[in-house]
């Protein structure tokens, strides 16, 4: 038996076939990269944001960003950036450092940069920012959007200059193939219309600033959070569990992460640890709200999305 020379081998056909497949994969993968929310470039619209300087201003954002739209949650307690996860296979993840310190982005944002980082998901280069929540911060309204923007140019400076997601190729390409569903969330934002504005209702407008739609559907009537082994999100309706509650209940519930049945609350997927520092008030708004709403109700919408147009990203 003769044994193949390197001539032979390049000749041969099952090496055409192997050389062809790798070639259409490496051209299939260069296309999803190309498409991925991850590379586009987003133009969202220059809004003019006044950013006070008083005193009551100051503290209407350092409560909204603790305690309403829950920035320590992901960013940590002093905002300088934090591990948000770790795995073998998909790499880390750590969340951008928002103070002045070293590695923070507070060192360079303009108020201009705050504005499209929160309210549209964009950076200063008009790429997208993955998992930060700006579908739902889009209907902020511009005083709270200026009170949120004055606290964080004030934050004392943390050096940290690990803080951005360090993600494994394997995982990029899931990402990009939308396994992990919407990272990029500014690409479901329609940057070519008006702009949604924020709800009237109170309770509305702190269940939109809060996310709760995130993991409890589009309609509040229980959803599934993105994360790798979050459980389901309930029924927050009147239609739901929460029918048998009492305001009382639901306070308790938000301020200490235990249902009426007993049951705890992993802060990890629902962020108490931010929400318990709402204001008595500001629970019986939400209170409220939920309980206007059933299960046959369609929820106001938490955002004006381009999502089945694939976003506007140019």
């Amino acid at each position: 038996m003769r044994l193949l020379g390197p001539v032979d081998l390049l000749r041969s056909p099952a090496v055409f076939v192997v050389l062809g497949v790798v070639l259409l994969t490496l051209v299939g993968v260069s296309a999803v990269e190309m498409r991925s929310p991850r590379n586009r470039t987003y133009r969202p619209p220059d809004d003019n944001i006044a950013v006070p300087t008083d005193a009551a201003s100051l503290a209407r954002g350092k409560h909204l960003v603790e305690a309403v739209a829950v920035c320590t949650i992901c960013h940590g307690e002093n905002l300088g950036g934090k591990l948000a996860f770790e795995d073998a296979f998909l790499g880390r993840g750590y969340t951008a450092n928002l103070t002045s310190g070293s590695g923070g982005v507070g060192r360079t944002y303009s108020n201009a940069d705050w504005v499209r980082s929160i309210r549209y998901g964009v950076r200063p280069d008009g790429r997208g920012i993955i998992f930060m929540p700006s579908d739902y911060f889009n209907r902020i309204s511009d005083a709270d959007l200026g009170a949120m923007i004055a606290y964080l140019r004030g934050l004392p400076p943390v050096d940290n200059a690990r803080a951005a997601v360090e993600i494994n190729f394997a995982a990029r390409i899931l990402i990009d193939l939308g396994v992990f569903g919407d990272v990029v969330r500014a690409a479901r934002i329609d940057f070519r219309g008006p702009r949604t504005p924020p709800p009237a209702d109170p309770g509305a407008y702190l269940v939109a600033l809060g996310g709760c739609t995130f993991c409890h559907g589009a309609h509040l009537t229980g959803g599934q959070g993105p994360e790798p082994g979050a459980p389901g999100g309930p029924d927050l309706t009147s239609s739901g569990p929460l029918s048998k509650w009492s305001f009382a209940d639901f306070v308790a519930t938000m301020r200490f992460g235990q249902t009426p049945e007993g049951h705890p609350i992993e802060p990890k997927y629902m962020p108490w640890l931010g929400y318990r520092n709402m204001t008595d008030n500001e629970l019986r708004s939400v209170w409220r709200y939920l309980r206007s709403m059933s299960s046959a109700t369609a929820a106001e919408p938490t955002s004006a999305t381009a999502h089945a147009a694939g976003g506007n990203p140019r």
